[in-house]
């Protein structure tokens, strides 16, 4: 934001001119980040800018379209900004009366030019005169599917192959939903002084995981519990690809493209004080968060490299665990900005890179020994494919056994492969 802002807009509330400068600069740092509800747009945004953060970024599509259908023209990126701003609040939100709502827009607008307010006057009230109701019925009656769903053109065209029209709607309606916040109790960890926290059923694919649904964060990460590091915050998804891997105590381990580290952590535990993980990410500010995350852990070290050029010998690990880069489409709750900025031809180029990073690590496993290939991507190209081509060109490996997790109201999306070298 900049140093010295414009003065606010001497007639419309305060409280909401406040909100729509604080969303406007949030809207510049996450689109141009790639962010989506994570640090960038947390940083970015107090709980109420979050919480309209967070619909214009779930509804782009529904907004674009009526923008589009009342404009009938192109529409600057700042104006665009601030009408995002007003149809977020007054057709998903209840704070504000939609006079106030048109009236801050207008005079925000008029800062910079007398013209772009007058223009978005006239396109706000041609859009929600009608009310609410009527326009998002004119949405869900004229709209074509991938805006009804706010799901992305090409996200919409890659999801509406695979799967058929009622689960499509559901998926699309649960990505529409706040992700859970959900904390793990580390190995071994005293939960003693933790609050906020209610326990969660058992996943089948880790059934010795304690998993807690953080009904009140503010409570828990003041609570003594959260202060000693005995918990974690982490997706039940998360813990798919580690327990797989199996990892034995005093087992020598690598995890590559570890950042943030909550696997690392997984995989520190398992291998226990007589087992060894190396952890690799080719980014010194993601490394510095694996670091803290994996907290006094001593049978870690960190290496800050590429994954496709680590210097490791050749079967030197008795497991791999490989989570690579992705399209993210499993974590579209946390990062709503994927579903714009996926494209088939993005997607394509990471399942190259992905079956790169997948063929380097292949050599680093010994004879007998496990590579877990996973992703938190619902997309078949990142995941079955990728593993079918390796194994047709590396007869040395077998898959032992494949797993995707589609988005539930409790967990992410996730996909994990297990491949066993052969021991001959």
């Amino acid at each position: 934001m900049d140093q010295n802002p414009p003065p606010l807009p001497p007639k419309a509330d305060r409280r909401a001119a406040l909100v729509l400068r604080q969303v406007e600069a949030a809207l510049g740092d996450v689109l141009g980040s790639a962010g989506g509800d994570g640090p960038a747009a947390r940083a970015a945004a107090g709980a109420t800018t979050h919480q309209v953060l967070m619909v214009v970024l779930r509804r782009r599509a529904t907004l674009d379209w009526l923008i589009a259908r009342a404009s009938n023209g192109s529409t600057r990126e700042r104006v665009r900004r601030v009408l995002w701003w007003a149809l977020a609040e007054a057709l998903f939100l209840d704070g504000l009366p939609v006079p106030v709502i048109v009236d801050t827009a207008v005079e925000d607008l008029k800062l910079h030019s007398r013209g772009e307010g007058a223009f978005a006057n006239a396109l706000l009230r041609r859009i929600l005169n009608p009310g609410r109701a009527a326009v998002l019925a004119t949405v869900h009656s004229e709209a074509p599917e991938w805006v009804r769903l706010d799901l992305g053109e090409a996200l919409h065209a890659a999801w509406s192959r695979r799967l058929a029209t009622p689960a499509l709607t559901a998926l699309a309606a649960l990505l529409q939903e706040p992700a859970p916040l959900v904390a793990r109790l580390r190995q071994g960890a005293d939960p003693t002084g933790a609050a906020g926290l209610e326990p969660l059923p058992a996943v089948d694919w880790a059934p010795t995981a304690a998993l807690y649904r953080c009904a009140d964060a503010a409570a828990f990460f003041a609570s003594p519990a959260w202060q000693r590091r005995a918990f974690y915050i982490q997706d039940a998804s998360t813990l798919l690809a580690p327990a797989l891997l199996e990892v034995r105590e005093g087992e020598r381990v690598v995890d590559l493209c570890c950042a943030p580290g909550g696997k690392a952590v997984l995989l520190s535990e398992a291998a226990g004080p007589g087992g060894q993980v190396d952890c690799v990410d080719r980014s010194p500010e993601r490394m510095a968060r694996v670091r803290e995350n994996l907290g006094a852990a001593t049978n870690v070290r960190l290496r800050v490299a590429d994954a496709r050029l680590t210097p490791f010998a050749n079967g030197a690990f008795d497991a791999a665990l490989l989570d690579v880069p992705c399209s993210n489409t499993g974590v579209v709750r946390r990062r709503p900005d994927v579903r714009w900025h996926f494209s088939a031809a993005s997607r394509d180029e990471l399942a190259a890179e992905q079956a790169q990073i997948l063929a380097a690590a292949a050599r680093l496993v010994r004879p007998g020994g496990r590579l877990v290939y996973s992703t938190c991507s619902l997309e078949p190209e990142e995941n079955g494919a990728v593993v079918q081509d390796f194994l047709a060109e590396r007869p040395g490996y077998r898959l032992e056994c494949e797993r995707l997790l589609l988005p539930t109201a409790e967990h992410d999306g996730a996909y994990a492969a297990r491949l066993r070298r052969r021991a001959d």
